[in-house]
């Protein structure tokens, strides 16, 4: 079997057994479409925060970012599902949540199509940043390498030549694409100002969506392993990450809290109680051996995924008119 980072026995590999066309129902189970609410509800909690602090956004902007943002997204994943064919086609421990869209390997979409709407979405992604550069460059300058920095990391999550995942920091540029530089650039987008505050606000979101990542690592560890793909999960065993993935999900609500000191409403420890419960069950479940059974990883998994939504969401409830 050739290595994953193997740029060329990778891209040779197209002639593997795969579905003659591909389908509606197919393209769609390929593009992983409930995996893009974590990016966009990270940037829209920058978005509704700079709102609530009473500044007058350009709704067009906020539109494009949100267009552009699932574009890049769907690039990262079509390209995942490219370049992480050989580990999905032998995975057997997969769950709802990982092992990607199996599309691909169960034949219900043909390999080379993940390929096309990868560089698709790239060109609607041109398309949107030539928008932008016409109608709001002057005024938000910073918005474009933002986004692009966005791009190139989730872009080379699993493609060559980097191929964050197979390297071993992968959870970590997820980390912080899908938290810290998501919500930042969704306040900056509606306020036209970087504001260091939505760094500590971003943090719990960039916790628990690094807790995502490897929630997914643990029932594919086996298949990972054997594809060489380097991620913590790998490198660390899973008895091990396990205390990795509970440091990060039971560290997300004593930050939320901790945000007081920068002017969010004291409101955020009993909104932010849903993610305190979800990350301890999703911690305590990890350590108690919940990493290598099939149907607590499928919890795990679900739990980890709504902390992270709400880690973030819950800001924009928390945050009252004018503060900072």
């Amino acid at each position: 079997m050739p290595s994953p980072l193997n740029w060329q026995d990778s891209m040779a590999s197209d002639s593997s057994p795969a579905a003659d066309r591909a389908t509606v129902k197919g393209f769609l189970v390929l593009s992983r479409l409930p995996f893009l609410s974590p990016g966009i509800a990270a940037l829209l909690t920058g978005i509704i925060i700079a709102a609530r602090m009473d500044y007058a956004y350009e709704l067009g902007l906020v539109c494009i970012s949100l267009l552009g943002m699932t574009f890049i997204m769907l690039a990262t994943y079509y390209f995942n599902e490219y370049y992480d064919f050989e580990g999905d086609a032998i995975n057997r421990r997969f769950t709802k949540f990982s092992g990607g869209s199996r599309a691909i390997p169960d034949l219900k979409v043909p390999r080379p199509v993940a390929r096309i709407a990868g560089w698709s979405s790239i060109i609607v992604l041109l398309v949107v940043c030539i928008t932008y550069l016409a109608l709001y460059f002057q005024d938000y300058p910073l918005l474009l390498p933002l986004a692009l920095f966005g791009a190139f990391c989730g872009v080379f999550y699993t493609s060559p030549p980097f191929q964050w995942a197979y390297t071993g920091i992968g959870e970590v540029v997820i980390g912080g694409c899908y938290g810290v530089l998501t919500v930042v650039s969704g306040f900056y987008l509606a306020s036209g100002e970087l504001n260091i505050d939505m760094v500590f606000i971003a943090l719990p979101a960039s916790l628990t969506i690094f807790g995502v990542i490897m929630a997914n690592e643990f029932p594919d560890y086996d298949a990972d392993k054997s594809v060489n793909k380097r991620n913590i999960v790998v490198r660390l065993g899973p008895a091990k990450a396990a205390w990795v993935y509970a440091a990060a999900m039971v560290l997300a609500y004593p930050l939320m809290v901790a945000s007081v000191v920068i002017g969010v409403s004291a409101t955020i420890a009993v909104l932010g109680l849903p993610v305190l419960l979800l990350s301890v069950f999703a911690a305590v479940t990890a350590l108690k051996g919940g990493h290598s059974n099939p149907k607590m990883q499928t919890g795990m998994g679900a739990a980890t995924l709504i902390a992270n939504l709400l880690s973030s969401l819950t800001f924009a409830l928390a945050f009252p008119m004018g503060v900072l």
